[in-house]
């Protein structure tokens, strides 16, 4: 299925699009990332009328830390989070969950705050706001107000920002000294939703004892879980498995889990008591390399954020199937298209375009087969609307070969290592580790299949794939005079 017709507005200022959004009440979306809305687009699920993208609003794409909060701009994408060593620093929960945010290909594109105010209860960002007691600066055309993290997420999928709302920005406090902070998930597949995941939050005392303990779980209920396990390791020594262990059990006890196609909430409870006991063990550790300090508080009214000038506008335009010029450099050329709205870019360049070498297979963010790169990052184009990646760069498939025709190192490696087999996945594959080759080029076998674990290959045939990869770097190496080919694998 594909997204039902929609209007859509790309304001230029914040204030433009606060005004947008009280125009339209609960008409209106906000889209930012659209990872999450755009796939319920087209399943249906969501079907507003207006679409207001806020992807041009500079302003909202930041990072700030003080020393009391790591501040993050609703524009603000989890690769860009995840990359911030400062960050990392001053709050290393926030890198340590991140990594288990789906793929980089999803991390690429999607937000921070989005998926926060998207309030998945399998999302890993709602439950570090909860855990940490952070919060979410929500913005309208007459005010802001601050919501802390226990007052935020009121249901599966529902949180406190209300139609007409924009949610501008999420607050955590940094990680004082004596304390560590642990995450542990399990999926069926690195990246999927977890079957349950857990962040903690341990605090030692003068003497390096265990004096307090908090942990957040996650895909064990409607809302993010926060759990005090306080009670179960004060006075245990940090390197004291036991007491975790024991943590972990109490923890079991008070989730409660539902059953589901995934797995059983016995099951569930399971993975809560065991997860529980990895994290608190890695958050202790951590925390032993910190000086003493106290516990975190909690973000209160005292924390500032940014203010917006309001100016009035016209009322949003409601469009049904209305058209909109997209203009996109596409493998080093200028195309134009005229597009409706709701239009997702792997059809844009598909149908549009003209270039098939896009595959398109699950059409919801999963089997990556429609990978291309977005200003030289992979994203999944059928999670993207051509409205939004409107004067962008893109590179498909047929871009990857040189200006003569002559094969890229990946696309060589891959005739020469068998990693074609049907050919459907193959584009994704080839836009994925040419990115990730710039990234990195020398990966070990784990990085190469961490890079390559957001691309599903309907024959099975992974470890030709990942010889494949090897063999591009060796090639790539060689083009640039840093080293021999080597032996095909």
């Amino acid at each position: 299925m594909k997204p039902s017709a929609v209007g859509y507005s790309r304001p230029e200022s914040v204030a433009a699009a606060l005004d947008a959004l009280a125009d339209l009440g609960d008409r209106g979306k906000v889209l930012a990332g659209g990872q999450s809305l755009v796939p319920l687009m087209s399943l249906r699920l969501a079907r507003p009328e207006h679409l207001v993208d806020i992807n041009r609003l500079a302003e909202l794409s930041y990072i700030g830390v003080s020393d009391e909060h790591v501040s993050v701009g609703a524009l603000t994408r989890h690769g860009e989070l995840l990359a911030s060593a400062e960050t990392a620093s001053a709050q290393p929960l926030l890198a340590q969950a991140l990594r288990w945010v789906a793929h980089p290909a999803i991390r690429n594109r999607g937000t921070v705050v989005g998926s926060i105010v998207h309030a998945d209860p399998a999302g890993e960002m709602p439950a570090v706001l909860a855990l940490l007691g952070g919060t979410v600066v929500v913005a309208s055309a007459e005010g802001k107000r601050h919501v802390p993290a226990g007052e935020f997420f009121l249901g599966p999928l529902e949180s406190a920002v209300q139609p007409g709302e924009l949610a501008v920005e999420a607050s955590f406090p940094v990680l004082p000294p004596a304390s560590g902070t642990g995450f542990a998930e399990v999926s069926r597949r690195r990246g999927d939703y977890a079957l349950c995941g857990v962040a903690t939050l341990v605090r030692l005392a003068g003497d390096g004892t265990m004096a307090e303990a908090r942990a957040a779980y996650l895909s064990v209920g409607p809302t993010p879980l926060v759990l005090d396990l306080t009670d179960a390791i004060a006075g245990a020594p940090a390197e004291s498995t036991a007491a975790c262990r024991a943590a972990g059990q109490r923890a079991a006890g008070q989730v409660d889990p539902d059953s589901d196609i995934h797995a059983s909430a016995a099951y569930r409870r399971q993975l809560a008591a065991v997860l529980t006991e990895r994290a608190l063990r890695e958050a202790a550790a951590y925390a032993l390399t910190r000086g003493p300090g106290d516990w975190p508080g909690r973000a209160g009214g005292s924390y500032s954020s940014r203010s917006f000038e309001r100016s009035r506008r016209g009322p949003a335009e409601l469009g049904t199937d209305d058209r909109h010029e997209v203009q996109l450099i596409v493998n080093g050329t200028a195309r134009t298209a005229r597009v409706p709205a709701r239009r997702l870019l792997s059809d844009c360049i598909r149908h549009d375009l003209g270039l098939t070498g896009t595959h398109v297979g699950c059409e919801h963010g999963v089997c990556g087969a429609c990978t291309v790169l977005l200003n030289g990052n992979p994203v999944r184009s059928c999670l993207l609307l051509a409205v939004g990646a409107d004067g962008c760069e893109v590179t498909t498939v047929e871009g990857l070969a040189g200006g003569d025709g002559a094969l890229s190192p990946v696309q060589r490696a891959f005739a020469e290592c068998h990693g074609l087999q049907c050919g459907f996945c193959t584009p994704g594959f080839l836009t994925t580790i040419t990115a990730g080759l710039r990234a990195n080029p020398e990966p070990d076998d784990d990085q190469v299949r961490e890079m390559l674990g957001g691309n599903l290959c309907r024959c099975t045939g992974y470890q030709n794939i990942v010889a494949s990869a090897h063999r591009a770097a060796e090639l790539t190496r060689a083009e640039r005079g840093e080293g021999g080919e080597g032996g095909g694998t």
